[in-house]
């Protein structure tokens, strides 16, 4: 529910960066943190261009950094910024990512290195440099993105799943050593959305739509919102108990025994 008064909209109090949340489910969630009353910072390598923000006005909320979760010095840049616009960070989103696919006895040295740099060593970058400012907000929240692939074994994906595999890993160990500071750290673990990255693997034939929804008891890819959701929920006070989780948003695939 928004900060709303009888004089209209309250100011907003809360302060959220979403890293990756110039599109996809970033986005989603940027946006449905936005509606819920939160100032709101996007961060990405990318940021939309003209059209981009011509076919989404969502976007015109969203406060907008340029950067690279695989460089230090740009990410405590990005994390300044959004400190000096709003005056806190109270909540990060660690979304931020993409993939590529490689078989491990062709695996580059280089792939290898920048997929993990980007996801596990990026979300580790952004908690660090977020740390001391959601330590001083007080009700600080973190939420890391995973995914199924972290858990369950898809060939010519191996550096994005052990990345994934170690978010996770990473979310329990920060969640014990940030709760004296009342800083809660979850992660969601996604499983097939529809999103463009994932179309464009179902058209370029790396992925075949038909095998992974035989996979999925609930028969149907999940939507970016659906994952927005939990996110929310997660840096919403109605979770207030919750720290070190890693909640699952598949459909069903990875408890599926029926194989």
């Amino acid at each position: 529910m928004s900060e709303n008064s009888a004089d209209g909209p309250a100011p907003r109090s809360r302060t959220a960066l979403v890293t990756g949340g110039a599109r996809g489910i970033g986005r989603e969630v940027a946006s449905q943190l936005h509606e819920a009353g939160w100032n709101v910072a996007i961060a990405d390598l990318q940021l939309p261009d003209d059209a981009e923000r011509a076919d989404d006005p969502r976007l015109a909320q969203f406060h907008p950094i340029r950067m690279d979760v695989a460089d230090s010095e740009s990410v405590d840049a990005g994390i300044r910024a959004v400190v000096e616009r709003f005056g806190r960070l109270c909540g990060l989103v660690n979304a931020a990512g993409y993939n590529r696919h490689q078989g491990v006895a062709d695996l580059q040295d280089e792939t290898w290195k920048r997929l993990l740099d980007v996801h596990l060593g990026g979300t580790l970058r952004c908690c660090r440099s977020a740390f001391p400012f959601l330590r001083d907000s007080g009700r600080g929240a973190v939420v890391n993105f995973s995914s199924v692939a972290g858990r369950r074994g898809r060939a010519n994906r191996a550096p994005y799943s052990a990345a994934k595999a170690g978010i996770e890993a990473a979310t329990r160990t920060m969640a014990i050593e940030w709760a004296p500071h009342n800083i809660r750290i979850n992660a969601v673990v996604p499983g097939w959305i529809n999103t463009r990255l994932n179309r464009q693997n179902i058209a370029s034939g790396n992925t075949s739509a038909e095998s992974v929804l035989k996979a999925i008891p609930m028969a149907r890819f999940g939507e970016p919102g659906e994952v927005a959701n939990v996110v929310t929920f997660l840096l919403s006070a109605q979770s207030s108990y919750m720290t070190g989780q890693s909640l699952v948003i598949d459909g069903g695939a990875l408890i599926n025994g029926n194989w």
